[in-house]
């Protein structure tokens, strides 16, 4: 192999990195613009992230204007999260039902009478709020409800009485789930809250306490939180898991293309090292095409059709056009079945991968590893001087001049 074949090799591949950068940056673009503008429209049409805030309770001082916070006697929690997820544009949005039914305890343990008032946030004060119920020791509220100020209600207690608070209903939000206990308190006491999910792939937001107790169910995870008196600064709180976006992972799966092609070449060259075959830069270059093509189709597929028929036509369409080229561009002396199988590996199998979390890195290390001890051992025993001085013209050299004879005397 001469060194402007070389050259011309490492140009193709230059032009073809050149077109997925181009690609990637193309379907990046668009996952990013109209996630981002279709994002508010999810959010205004479906709802917002939710933090359901604990009720506040307080106590006017006689004589002042200062209040004395105070804790719920007990807290009796349970929430119920449905995932329910849309769809905008090439991006999948993580939706859902919150179904909060909450119940506190409020006990007057001094020896006089007071009045209690209780303040309680809705978790979205855009939002909309069904099935709701509020009630006073199982009396219930049918006052005005203005969600953007909250549930103010005045409770009066005589020295030892007990009085229970209960409210539910049904919203919806997007993304995340929190629970924000009262900060004015600064602990809670009998905290129970449970909640019950649809989903099994669980994660909690950074800078939230984990459950004391998580077991799965029969259609996701029971997640408890228990404590009889709790000091934190922390809220509790729930991921929903993000359904498989199309846009972020074809972008991804563009941007590695060049990893699969390099690997491709080399072992193109490598067989036609080992099989003496004459392959032309041109044939690399229709060979890069036909893995132009099968990311090409993905990123314009992926909007209409399901990702995973989507990867699979674009699929069998690359590796159709790149091995039935390579046998009919060199007539059959090409061993096609080591080019479907390499194509399989270095271009689908790569590719795959990124629909799996975290074994993508693993995956391209192990196939990287094989890859050098199967050339290792193929190559070994090749005279690489031989190799790269092949395709050189021999000069002969011209034939030496005739020796004068002397002249006669």
């Amino acid at each position: 192999m001469s060194m402007w074949r070389i050259t011309a090799i490492g140009a193709i591949f230059v032009l073809a990195c050149a077109g997925w950068w181009t690609l990637g940056v193309t379907t990046t673009m668009r996952s990013n613009e109209f996630g981002g503008r279709l994002g508010d429209k999810v959010e205004a049409l479906w709802g917002v992230p939710l933090i359901q805030k604990a009720p506040a309770l307080s106590v006017q001082i006689p004589g002042s204007e200062q209040v004395r916070w105070i804790m719920p006697a007990s807290n009796d929690v349970q929430v119920k999260l449905t995932t329910e997820y849309r769809k905008k544009g090439l991006i999948w949005y993580p939706t859902y039902w919150c179904d909060f039914s909450g119940e506190y305890t409020v006990l007057n343990d001094t020896q006089v009478a007071q009045k209690v008032r209780l303040h309680f946030d809705f978790p979205d004060p855009e939002g909309t709020y069904d099935a709701f119920d509020m009630a006073l020791d199982e009396k219930k509220l049918s006052t005005t409800i203005n969600t953007r100020e909250g549930v103010n209600e005045l409770i009066e207690q005589q020295p030892g009485q007990t009085t229970k608070f209960r409210v539910t209903y049904r919203t919806r939000g997007t993304s995340t789930w929190h629970y924000e206990l009262d900060p004015n308190a600064g602990r809670v006491q009998n905290l129970r809250l449970a909640v019950n999910t649809n989903f099994r792939d669980v994660d909690y937001p950074e800078g939230c306490l984990s459950p004391m107790d998580a077991q799965a169910s029969e259609e996701g995870m029971l997640l408890t939180w228990d404590a009889s008196d709790l000091i934190t600064r922390e809220k509790i709180g729930v991921i929903i898991p993000e359904k498989l976006n199309p846009g972020p992972l074809t972008s991804r799966i563009t941007f590695f293309a060049p990893v699969c092609l390099v690997f491709f070449f080399v072992l193109v060259a490598t067989i036609g090292i080992l099989y003496k075959i004459n392959i032309h830069p041109m044939h690399y270059l229709f060979v890069a095409s036909g893995f132009f093509a099968f990311h090409l189709l993905l990123a314009y597929m992926v909007g209409l059709i399901w990702i995973h028929v989507s990867f699979l036509v674009s699929a069998v369409v690359s590796v159709s056009l790149v091995t039935g080229y390579l046998y009919a561009a060199l007539r059959g002396r090409f061993p096609w079945k080591i080019a479907i199988a390499g194509q399989l590996f270095f271009l689908v199998l790569f590719s795959y991968t990124f629909f799996l979390e975290g074994v993508t890195g693993l995956t391209v290390a192990i196939g990287s590893v094989v890859t050098l001890a199967i050339l290792m051992k193929v190559t070994a025993h090749l005279d690489w001087d031989e190799v790269f001085t092949r395709n050189r013209k021999t000069v002969t050299p011209p034939p030496p001049l005739p020796t004068p004879e002397p002249p006669a005397v």
